[in-house]
């Protein structure tokens, strides 16, 4: 951590590598995590939840290209949001503290919770409001041309949409304090979510044990939803928002 405190990003040849090794880690992230879903879920255990698929058509060929192309655009937003946030650290503008004794251990979950908490309701406000700007809808019709979602769609935007999405990471470390380590959770949380609410197959439990976790947490069939029937399901990781304001398909 010291290591990338200490970068200069004044000097134009350092900031070109670190650009570059930003944009590397997060394509080999999404490659490597969306494939292996897709070789897990639908191929290795195709039998086992084949009659989970949610899809009622199967991707085009075009469809795959086109989501992987704005995939690619998103990354160079992720990763200059990045930069950013790498610069507001240098600065002594965000609340990341590298001691693990800054805060109680017990704190660490409190503030991935807290994370999780605010950005859910950051996107459920913003995916709303980006269905009824007129501007803003043209953005995020680039995501609602995959009807029929993969594992590719999960961050198929236009590049407005990705800043519009990036930008509160950088936002909530300015104002909660967070270790680098739950940082890393929430991020492997965020990427996790997005492939599973884009996968097009549903893998949370059936059973009705798992009926309060699916009734509050959102998966595939809650997301795949939205992708149908734009006008509603608007939540990124939990229900509540959807259930408050009355934005829950109930069909």
């Amino acid at each position: 951590m010291e290591d990338i405190y200490n970068i200069d990003l004044t000097d134009f040849g350092t900031l070109l590598i670190l650009y570059g090794g930003i944009l590397a880690i997060l394509l080999i992230r999404y490659f490597f995590m969306s494939g292996l879903y897709y070789g897990v879920f639908l191929i290795l255990f195709k039998e086992k939840y084949g009659n989970k698929v949610l899809t009622r058509k199967m991707p085009t060929r075009d469809q795959i290209k086109r989501e992987l192309k704005l995939s690619i655009y998103s990354t160079f937003v992720f990763g200059a949001v990045t930069i950013g946030l790498i610069w507001l650290w240098q600065k002594n503008y965000t609340q990341i503290y590298s001691d693990p004794f800054q805060y109680p251990l017990w704190y660490v979950p409190i503030s991935i919770a807290i994370f999780l908490l605010l950005h859910d309701t950051y996107y459920y406000w913003l995916h709303k409001w980006m269905h009824h700007s007129r501007w803003l809808i043209k953005v995020h019709n680039a995501h609602h041309q995959s009807v029929n979602t993969t594992v590719w769609t999960s961050f198929s935007f236009h590049p407005v949409e990705s800043f519009l999405q990036a930008i509160i990471v950088p936002i909530l470390l300015v104002l909660v304090p967070m270790h680098p380590i739950a940082i890393l959770i929430v991020l492997l949380i965020m990427t996790v979510s997005a492939i599973i609410n884009h996968a097009g197959v549903e893998v949370y439990p059936g059973k009705p044990s798992f009926d309060k976790f699916r009734k509050y947490v959102i998966g595939a069939t809650h997301h795949d939803i939205h992708h149908r029937r734009a006008n509603k399901n608007f939540g990124l990781y939990f229900t509540f928002w959807d259930r408050l304001m009355k934005t829950e398909y109930e069909g």
